[in-house]
């Protein structure tokens, strides 16, 4: 097994890309920027490389003959230029999948959807599972998550290559350091508005997500669409007891947050506010159902293992 992982320098292809050289797998990393932890390690190999560079894209395929492909880069908010975003994660993966149905070592491509694909709406179920409706409304990045997924799934490509399109919830863990997040908020921020007390929440544990990577690319067979994220949620309240909350319109904090959006001093587009309203809770009955998974940790224990605490005010420890 040889695992090619685009983003390997990501919050999450990071993490990945560590456990899996760790179990002395051979991993190609492709991102912009190298990966310092790894410099030096026998199992890791780092090529500077967008998912756009077609050419340069299937000359690292062709030395390197990965059998698995986990693909995680993304913008993921970082260039607020919708139409460009669309370029580089819509455009950048039909040049990965093409690539990998021609490159006939490739056995298994694994995609790194988002929960926002099922969209923060009214009628959301309690637990949301893959055969509900995908509707990810005005979210840019749940649009082009399942823009992906449609080019992915629907594209012919060789019999013997499968596709595995992992929709996950908020991967967190004790290297958290994601700054200007919902999740960084928070930790740092002493008050919240009033309607998020209630707000049901889902943290996958960075170790839970890695094992599942690993028995995915162990499943010769497997193929589809997987939730994966843990069988709990959290409650604002219940996560950060000392927070204060304060009545705020909802209008206003739609209007504030307009404003901070292009400022990028918030990760946060104006249009994921509904998830502080219409909770996206995630079914992993599937993919515990496939390997008899049993999480390491509960969504709780996924939130407060975040080794930052020293972001977090004095009055709002948990």
């Amino acid at each position: 097994m040889k695992v090619l992982i685009t983003g390997s320098s990501g919050s999450i292809g990071s993490v990945v890309a560590s456990s899996l050289a760790a179990k002395k797998i051979p991993v190609v990393g492709l991102d912009l920027k190298d990966l310092p932890d790894l410099a030096g390690n026998d199992y890791f190999t780092y090529h500077n490389c967008s998912i756009t560079e077609k050419e340069k894209l299937e000359k690292i395929f062709a030395a390197e003959r990965p059998t698995h492909v986990i693909h995680l880069a993304s913008t993921f908010h970082k260039i607020r230029d919708r139409q460009l975003e669309y370029q580089i994660d819509v455009g950048g993966s039909a040049c990965i999948l093409d690539i990998c149905n021609r490159t006939s070592s490739v056995k298994q491509l694994v995609f790194s959807s988002s929960a926002t694909i099922y969209g923060a709406l009214r009628d959301n179920p309690d637990w949301i599972s893959e055969t509900d409706p995908v509707r990810p409304g005005k979210y840019v990045y749940g649009l082009n998550k399942k823009h992906i997924e449609e080019l992915l799934m629907n594209s012919p490509v060789r019999d013997d290559l499968h596709r595995v399109l992992c929709r996950i919830c908020t991967v967190i863990g004790p290297t958290y350091n994601k700054p200007a997040t919902i999740v960084s908020m928070l930790l740092k921020v002493g008050w919240l508005p009033s309607f998020t007390k209630d707000t049901r929440v889902q943290f996958i544990h960075t170790e839970d997500l890695t094992e599942l990577i690993h028995l995915i690319l162990k499943d010769d067979e497997i193929g589809g669409i997987y939730n994966l994220a843990p069988d709990s949620y959290s409650q604002i309240k219940d996560l950060m007891p000392g927070k204060k909350y304060i009545w705020i319109p909802l209008g206003l904090v739609r209007l504030v947050i307009s404003i901070l959006w292009p400022l990028r001093l918030l990760n946060l587009e104006p249009a994921g506010v509904n998830a502080s309203i219409y909770p996206i809770v995630l079914d992993p009955k599937k993919i515990i159902s496939r390997f008899n998974y049993r999480f390491r940790y509960s969504s709780d224990q996924a939130f407060g293992d975040v080794k930052i605490r020293n972001m977090i005010p004095a009055d709002a420890r948990f």
